[in-house]
């Protein structure tokens, strides 16, 4: 936990700052251009492999980056309202 904090410090104090504007008007919307579905297995970084920056990517990441199939999506769950969300 201790190299997860330092990291989290560092980032505030070294990439957030020169980054300040950046964040600022990302924190009022985002606008990204991609939805990108990938799993949730801890070794892909979708951000890292795309060469994206924040707010680039709406991601959604499940356990095997399924997409239900149409008669499951009609119920309520979580990756049929990302979809919904990244399309309109």
């Amino acid at each position: 936990m201790k190299r997860l904090y330092r990291g989290i410090y560092k980032f505030q104090e070294s990439y957030f700052k020169k980054e300040e504007d950046f964040f600022e008007r990302l924190s009022k919307r985002q606008t990204p251009d991609v939805l990108f579905i990938t799993c949730s297995d801890s070794r892909v970084d979708p951000n890292l492999v795309t060469q994206s920056r924040p707010g680039e990517l709406f991601i959604v990441r499940n356990v095997g980056n399924i997409i239900p199939p149409y008669d499951a999506i009609r119920d309520k769950n979580s990756v049929a309202a990302a979809i919904e969300f990244a399309v309109l």
